[in-house]
């Protein structure tokens, strides 16, 4: 589930009042031919004088003479060397770049709709509306193998297809629906036994079609690969097979491989997205499981790729594991489009029945976290197969991250797909961390910026939510561009994009416009102290001056923060997040501002980006006419209290065989500006048995002792996970808000006690 706070739902305008950036409604064909021109209609707004078409590939294009505001007409010759696959386009003009459109490109012609396909191959776009049923003839042969595939749903249309193809005596030949292999698209194959006339006809799986409901209709024959197996190659991966219309293609993969989209092997003509290639830091294995015999798997973190050959079948793997440790298992199927629903089990050596786990989180395909008992040094993991499905689509992989040695890892992800600035211009690119057990600081890099343009505050401090990335425009001459931003190697992506694992660069592009004109709106921070922080739970005032062409134009103020807030019923929650009081509007002629911050009392970071957007809104405030932002504010947490064990984090004592084991933990509390009030130190983590009442530290005092009582039965050995905080209630108006301390991790090493003769 995203969690992007709503007021970093931002789609970035240049702080200039004159041309807004365009909007593409609906384009006539969502595809182009490979060396041959295509005419392409955009419909949409603020298209302006002069729009061009903004491709991420080679191609000649030119503009129809009679374009207006609100359509524009173009003709698209991509280059013949152009690999087929989905592509973005975008509209630029004076305005800035319009938001992304996903067209298809290869070797079909394509064609607006029509009753009759005069050759074949083509491809036919149109669109589906509600309870429509859409028909098409073409003319075959006997014998003649023929494809039909419909795709929609990987082009961001709401269609369900259903597509049948009847004989020239309106018999039904096939027919198919969608299907999670092609993401909801469908496609039918077969051979037609006599010349005639076929008839082919589209409509919603429901006949309620939702909108948009476009679609590009592909009749003929092409290759196509669907699927990749194994889904993610390691290291040692020496290839991959192709699996699409037709028998599997193997891939021999380079020794120097790269994740991303994979070259189409030569021959043919291919149609359709391009296969992805993952690349994983665990050590990854293909298997051919049989009967009740384990796998052997090696050691610590590894992925296996395997398929099932009979229906219902249970595939075995023999993991190392370390006694009273934990262990995760996941198998990744749905997630990559196999059409497997499969469960996971954890077997003894004797095949006695442990654990297990059915759908995951959001997900058919299943997790388990497994506790290791004492004395176990392997178990077996077994992925059953639960819908009756084999052969070489039946596929799934099955990941083991031992708790010690998981994998670390983080994922980056922005709300935002485009900035369009003038010259002077700033504008914010959010970018947040999805952290996997890496803490580091992340570097954010871009690919290329475009010039006269330049990004500070590209780092992610250590243990942060993201960062509120600055970019900023020169009066230099520049031309839009698509770009791509990584951290630490790692692609920044566009969070909730419809591709983002089907074809995930093109949710890792970023689009960068020029807009015409020099920056004329501005919004400064008005007085805020240097030494300005976010201490829990007060309020933050935020002050700003707004400048504009337009004095009397209304100006809406909006908080932007670099936090990933927390979620509650998988919906973020408010209480926990840096969030605006109320919304604030600027009246006519008002020039200063203020925005007031609440502060929760949980804040984990040591610190967070802050700024303030500006949106002048036209005179009946249903359109923003242009967005500036003040400069980002990285304001750190200031806690009212902070706890300090005496002696360091590492603590030793003696087991008492007979009685219970007492170990006294004494420390300091200090306080934070102005709080002077009572503080709570307690211990958390506390081993089955233990007891540890909290120590209240009084107005004046500063020293605490706190008694950890441990049962006779207690094990010798270390004893980790015990965590020491103190809290505080520091605003008398919010008596129930009490804010935390950063934990201090302790580890106990307990000795045992002299055996009594």
């Amino acid at each position: 589930m995203s969690r992007l706070p709503a007021c970093l739902a931002l789609i970035l305008l240049g702080p200039h009042a004159g041309a807004a950036e365009p909007t593409v409604r609906a384009v006539s064909v969502r595809g182009l031919q490979l060396g041959a021109p295509t005419t392409v209609t955009i419909d949409g707004d603020d298209l302006g004088k002069a729009p061009k078409l903004l491709l991420p590939f080679a191609a000649k294009q030119t503009s129809g003479e009679k374009n207006t505001d609100k359509q524009a007409t173009f003709t698209v010759t991509p280059d013949a060397a152009v690999a087929p696959g989905l592509y973005h386009l975008r509209a630029v003009t004076d305005g800035g770049v319009s938001l992304p459109t996903v067209i298809a490109v290869d070797a079909l012609p394509q064609r607006p709709f029509a009753p009759a396909v005069e050759a074949l191959p083509a491809a036919l776009h149109g669109a589906v509306g509600g309870s429509q049923v859409l028909e098409t003839t073409f003319a075959g042969a006997a014998g003649q193998k023929v494809i039909v595939e419909v795709e929609a749903q990987r082009l961001g249309s709401k269609l369900r297809p259903v597509v049948h193809l009847y004989t020239a005596k309106r018999l039904q030949l096939a027919w198919a629906w969608g299907v999670p292999d092609l993401l909801g698209d469908a496609r039918l194959e077969a051979t037609l036994p006599e010349a005639g006339t076929y008839t082919v006809t589209l409509h919603d799986a429901e006949y309620a079609a939702g909108n948009p409901g476009f679609f590009r209709l592909k009749i003929g024959q092409w290759k196509t690969a669907d699927l990749v197996f194994p889904p993610v190659a390691g290291a040692e991966t020496q290839a991959v097979e192709l699996l699409g219309a037709g028998p599997p293609v193997r891939v021999e993969l380079p020794a120097a491989r790269a994740a991303g989209p994979l070259p189409w092997p030569t021959g043919g003509a291919w149609s359709g997205p391009r296969p992805v290639l993952e690349i994983s830091p665990r050590a990854e294995r293909t298997a051919e499981p049989t009967g009740d015999t384990p796998v052997e798997l090696p050691a610590g973190s590894v992925g296996v790729s395997a398929r099932f050959a009979v229906p219902f079948a249970e595939h075995r793997y023999k993991v190392p594991v370390e006694p009273k440790s934990k262990v995760r298992f996941e198998v990744f199927a749905e997630r990559y489009r196999f059409p497997v629903d499969a469960a996971l089990v954890v077997r003894d050596d004797k095949g006695t029945l442990l654990a297990r786990a059915e759908d995951g989180p959001g997900t058919l395909d299943p997790v388990l976290e497994y506790a290791v008992p004492d004395k176990t040094t392997s178990v077996t993991v077994g992925v059953v197969e639960t819908q009756g499905r084999a052969g070489p689509r039946a596929a799934y992989r099955l990941v083991v991250d031992p708790g010690a040695g998981a994998v670390k890892d983080s994922r980056l992800f922005t709300p935002a797909q485009r900035l369009s600035l003038p010259a002077g211009g700033r504008g914010v690119l959010p970018v947040f961390a999805d952290r996997r057990g890496f803490a580091g600081p992340i570097t954010l890099t871009p690919t290329a910026l475009p010039a006269g343009w330049s990004a500070t505050g590209t780092t992610i401090p250590p243990d942060a939510d993201g960062a509120l990335v600055t970019l900023t425009r020169t009066a230099a001459a520049a031309e839009a561009a698509v770009m791509g931003w990584t951290g630490n190697g790692r692609p920044l992506t566009v969070k909730g994009h419809p591709l983002e694992r089907f074809q995930p660069w093109l949710a890792a592009e970023f689009a960068a416009a020029p807009v015409a004109g020099k920056a004329d709106v501005a919004v400064e921070w008005n007085a805020l102290p240097d030494a300005a922080a976010l201490a829990p739970p007060f309020k933050l005032k935020l002050p700003v001056k707004v400048t504009r062409p337009d004095p009397a134009a209304p100006v809406r103020l909006t908080l932007l923060t670099s936090q990933n807030p927390p979620l509650q019923n998988n919906q973020p929650d408010a209480a926990k997040t840096v969030r605006a009081e109320k919304a604030v509007e600027l009246a006519a002629k008002a020039a200063d501002g203020e925005l007031v911050a609440l502060v929760p009392p949980e804040l984990p970071a040591d610190g967070y980006d802050l700024a303030v957007q500006a949106e002048v809104l036209s005179a009946d405030k249903q359109r923003v006419l242009a967005t500036a932002v003040t400069a980002v504010r990285r304001l750190p947490v200031r806690l009212p209290v902070a706890v300090k064990l005496d002696g360091g984090a590492a603590i030793t004592a003696t087991l008492d065989a007979k009685a219970a084991t007492v170990v006294e933990l004494k420390g300091e509390v200090t306080r934070a500006g102005d709080f002077t009030g009572d503080a709570v130190v307690a211990l958390a983590g506390l081993p089955p048995g233990a007891t540890a009442p909290p120590a209240t530290v009084k107005t004046g005092e500063t020293r605490f002792a706190l008694k950890l009582t441990l049962p006779p039965t207690t094990p010798p050995g270390d004893v980790r996970g015990l965590k020491l905080s103190a809290s505080a209630a520091p605003d008398p108006a919010q008596a129930a808000a009490r804010v935390k301390s950063r934990d201090s991790d302790i580890v106990l090493t307990l000795r045992p006690g002299a055996k009594t003769p």
